[in-house]
């Protein structure tokens, strides 16, 4: 269920950040200012943040968000390279690379338990808890408005 979310997530953000080739670098900027306040907007409604608590709220979730970002582009760099590696791969290599998947994996739960520790020392552990909750429901709400969008460019073409 995770892995489906998660490709679908990337899916969106991938159909999100793209567009026309010919889209210069500044507005593909502006995409993501846009896409990133609209995250905060939706997080801030959603978990009911305080003014107090958004301030200190979102240096340390946009830390942690990159941070994770970071493992799942390595994570996914390695299964990149397994795909295309995996007619030549030894049992060897591949051993390598299930130690480094998993690595990936454990340093993706030190990551949620080390900020679950730092948000809960701005947040209550209420609020804390819905973060998760809130991450899936911002990428479902994201992918919805990318297949209205999708809906509406292919009924104007």
């Amino acid at each position: 269920m995770i892995r489906i979310l998660y490709i679908a997530f990337i899916l969106a953000f991938q159909l999100a950040a793209s567009g026309s080739q010919i889209t210069a670098q500044s507005s593909r900027s502006d995409r993501q200012e846009t896409l990133q306040q609209q995250k905060m907007a939706f997080f801030n409604e959603k978990l009911q943040l305080t003014q107090a608590e958004s301030v200190k709220f979102w240096p340390v979730y946009n830390d942690y968000q990159n941070r994770r970002d970071k493992i799942t582009r390595d994570r996914n760099t390695l299964l990149q390279y397994y795909e295309a590696n995996l007619a030549n791969m030894s049992e060897t290599e591949a051993g390598g690379l299930i130690q480094k998947y998993i690595a990936f994996q454990k340093e993706e739960t030190l990551l949620l338990e080390t900020y679950t520790d730092r948000f809960r020392k701005i947040l209550p552990a209420a609020k804390v808890m819905r973060i998760y909750l809130v991450e899936l429901d911002f990428k479902k709400w994201l992918l919805e408005n990318l297949r209205q969008n999708k809906a509406q460019a292919t009924q104007r073409n």
